[in-house]
This record gives structure tokens, sequence and C-alpha cells, in this order.
């Protein structure tokens, strides 16, 4: 026998150590660790809001809660309580209630979700209490909270303690910050009766999204029932609910509004008329624009400007300047919304000379300064043309500041023509500007990339990262027929 024959005989003949894998482990694997407290919880809370919404899901999933020892944290409870509040229909409000009892620290959003439940019960002032708790555990209210409690004030018709509530949120300064909290302030006070309150807080409000705007529209609209009881709405209410539908594209309501003047028989007088006009022609129902304009007994430079400028976004270049001329012919002065009307249908038909004519016109017969949007006009009509020196000419005649919009149609100009040289500096001017905008950043790019510049593209893009600039998404619009 060899001295390896008996070496490896020796080495089989020892015992395996304990951390070795035998064949029954090969075949029967040993069981997985149990899951922790935390990632069972999170899974029964992700289950918690895809399972059927009944009390017997519920059940079940509470109960092992409780058993995994996760019952007391405040983010299970709060998505417990979100399910009896939201998910169940109707919300279970005593087992919510008795629920959020057993919170020892609640959060902001267990008190917001139990405030909105209320709102739908049909004890909504009790949502009270649970705001006073919430001020005595010294959390601070924000938007939402004053939305919930001025909705429990109107499903209770108390006009009192709404008003406490706005008066209380005035106090924290949060009507200033939260644009939801303004919008709810309109909505409880068209609910409640008090229309000239609601304007007053419309008209107060920094800025206005659709839902303001839908929100005061909707309230003022519901002067038909207004008229069963013999009040007429005046004429700047219906002025005003007008401008509203032309904002919001709402042809429908702007059609109810045109009938009710016609059924009461009330005079198309200027403010009315040129309402109307603007309506239908944001709209893009620009026949019913016409047919309003030619109804009007009078017009002023508004009337002509409203029907010029929707022609001229419309499609309809040829017939804005047909009505400017006949405007010139009944000697009625234009001023400067009518040539920048004028200017615009040229820039969308494409006509360069004619608008190159009628900016000359303004400035030396009509002796009308022309502003920021009238240059912004020219240069994009040159632009668009292909002419980019004379687009670039007008931008060096200005007697102000180029805005971004003027930079924004003088870099479209030099992308269509190919100038990337001077694409170049209108970018970076444009990147100055608007530093969190990615139109300048990504034509800087694409001009570095164009020359084989890796190095600079890659800057460019690093420091549009650091900025935290994206593109912009893709966006839509809409108008309800």
């Amino acid at each position: 026998m060899t001295i390896r024959r008996r070496q490896l005989i020796v080495l089989l003949r020892r015992p395996l150590p304990s951390s070795a894998v035998g064949a029954g482990d090969l075949v029967h694997p040993p069981p997985p660790p149990p899951p922790s407290r935390l990632t069972l919880s999170n899974h029964l809370l992700r289950y918690l809001e895809t399972c059927p919404p009944d009390p017997t899901s519920f059940n079940q999933i509470h109960a092992q809660i409780v058993a995994a020892g996760m019952f007391l944290d405040t983010f299970a409870a709060s998505r417990l309580l979100k399910f009896l509040t939201h998910r169940l229909d109707p919300p279970d409000l005593p087992r919510a209630t008795k629920l959020f009892s057993q919170i020892h620290h609640p959060d902001l959003f267990s008190y917001n979700l139990l405030l909105q439940a209320f709102c739908r019960s049909l004890f909504p002032l009790r949502s009270f209490i649970f705001y006073r708790d919430l001020l005595r555990r010294g959390l601070r209210p924000n938007g939402y909270t004053l939305c919930f409690l001025l909705g429990c004030c109107s499903a209770a018709a108390t006009l009192r303690e709404g008003r406490q509530v706005h008066g209380h949120f005035a106090k924290m300064g949060l009507l200033r910050r939260c644009l939801y909290a303004a919008t709810a302030l309109v909505q409880f006070y068209g609910d409640s009766g008090d229309p000239d309150i609601a304007r007053k807080m419309f008209d107060e409000m920094n800025s206005r999204s659709e839902i303001s705007w839908g929100s005061w529209s909707w309230h003022t609209l519901k002067g038909a029932e207004m008229t069963k009881l013999g009040i007429q709405p005046c004429n700047s209410t219906i002025v005003f609910i007008l401008c509203a539908c032309a904002k919001l594209g709402e042809l429908f309501l702007g059609k109810m509004v045109h009938g009710f003047l016609t059924v009461r028989g009330l005079e198309l007088n200027i403010t009315l008329g040129t309402s109307l006009v603007g309506m239908y022609a944001k709209c893009g129902v620009i026949a019913a624009a016409d047919e309003v304009f030619s109804a009007m007994p009078a017009k002023s430079v508004g009337s002509w400007n409203c029907m010029i400028h929707g022609l001229a976004v419309n499609g309809g270049g040829g017939a804005a300047i047909l009505l400017f001329e006949e405007m010139q012919r009944l000697n009625i002065p234009p001023d400067g919304a009518t040539f920048l009307g004028i200017l615009t249908a040229c820039r969308h038909s494409g006509d360069v000379s004619g608008g190159s004519e009628f900016f000359s016109q303004m400035i030396e017969e009509h002796r009308i300064l022309p502003s920021l949007k009238h240059y912004g006009c020219m240069v994009d009509l040159y632009g668009r043309a292909g002419n980019v020196g004379e687009a670039l000419a007008v931008v060096r005649s200005m007697p102000m500041e180029p805005d971004a919009a003027i930079w924004g149609a003088l870099l479209s100009s030099c992308r269509a023509a190919g100038d990337w040289s001077l694409g170049e500096v209108v970018a970076a001017r444009l990147v100055k500007i608007l530093p969190r905008e990615a139109s300048g950043y990504l034509f800087l790019s694409e001009v570095f990339a164009s020359s084989m510049r890796w190095d600079a593209a890659a800057e460019v893009r690093k420091a549009m990262a650091e900025m935290g600039t994206r593109k912009a998404a893709a966006g839509w619009s809409s108008m309800v027929l």
C-alpha cells in the first residue's frame, strides 16, 4: 500500500464536522427562520389595501396584527382606521372611534381620517371633540383638517361653527399658504347660502386652481334656484360665471347661462355680450361667438378685440384681419390688445409680410408702444418662417430685457433652422433665467453632442440633475361638451 493511499484512507475515516452538509440535509433542507414582527405586519397591511371591503376580512387581519404585537404601532393602527372609515361602506364609526382611542400617540393622518369620516355621518359636529383633542396633544392642523371640519359644518348646516373654524385657521396663517383651505372656504360659504362672503374668499385667493374655479362657478350657477325665490342674479355675477366657464372649458354650463339670459329677456349689453363671445371663443365654438357678436347692439373696443383674438386662435386668421379692416372703416381706434390679436392671427397663418406691416402700423400710425407679448409674437412669427436673423433683430431692438417666453421662441427658431451656434448662446440665456426648466439644458446637451463634445454634454446633464430639473411630462387639456 502506497503512502498516498494510506493518507486517503485516514482522511476518509475522520468524522465530519458538525457544520458539514449531509445528504439528508440536501433532501430535507432546514426550515427558513420565522419572519420578524415588522415583516409580518407589513405583509398584513399591504393585504389590507387589496382585500375585500367587508368586516370579516378586517377581523382576520386585525387579529393577526394584535397577535404579532404590532397593534400599538401608530402606522399599523392608522391603516386599520383607514379601512374602517374609507373602505367599508357605510363606515363603521363606532368601531373606528374605539380603535382610535386605543392609539397611544395618534398622528395628524389618523385625526384627519376620523374627521373626514364624520363629514358623511349622522353626527358631523362630533368631529370637534377630536379636533380639540388634536390641539390638546400639540399637533398642528393642515389644510386637509380645515377642509374636513368645514365639510362637517356644511353637513350640519351650522354657519356659526364654520365661521369660528375660519377665524381659527386665519389666525394660524394657513389660508395664505394653502390653496385647499381657501377653496374649502369658498365651498363652505357657497353651501351655506352666503355668496357675498364666498366671492370675497375667492377674490382674496393668491392663486386659483381648476377646483377653485369649479367650486365658485358651481355655486354661482345655482342662481337658477335663486330665481325660484324671485331673486335675480346681477350682471356682475353672470359675467363672473361666464369667465369661470371660459377658463374651465365648461361649454354646457356656458350655454345654460346664455339660455337663462335669453329666457329672461335680459338685454345683451356690452359687458354680457363680450363675456359670451369670450366664453364661446375659448371653448372653440367660433360660429356661436360670431353670432353673439353680430347680435350685440353696441360694441366696445374690448368686444372687437375678443372676437379678433377668438378668430386668430381658432384657425380664422384671414377672418380676423377682415374684422380688423371693418373696425378701421368704422373709425374705431384699436389698442395694444387689438394688434396683439392681429399679430397672433398672422403668426398662426404664417403671414410674415402682413405681420411685419401690422407691427409697423401699430408703432408708426397709432403710436402704440409694443409690449413683451407683441415682441414675442414677432419673434415666433419670423422663427416659424425659418428667418432666424429677423427674429434675432427683433430681440436686439427691444427696449426692455427679453423674458423667458421670447428666449424660448428664439430657441425654437434656432432648432428648426439648425443654427447651433446661435442656439447655444440663446440656450445659455434661457438656463440663466429659468434654471429649473429643462428646455435650455436639453438644447445645450444636443448642441454639444452633435459637435462630439461629449464631456461638455455630460456636464450639462450633471448640472441639470443637480438643479433637480426634469423633462416636462406630456400635458393634456379638456373641454366639457
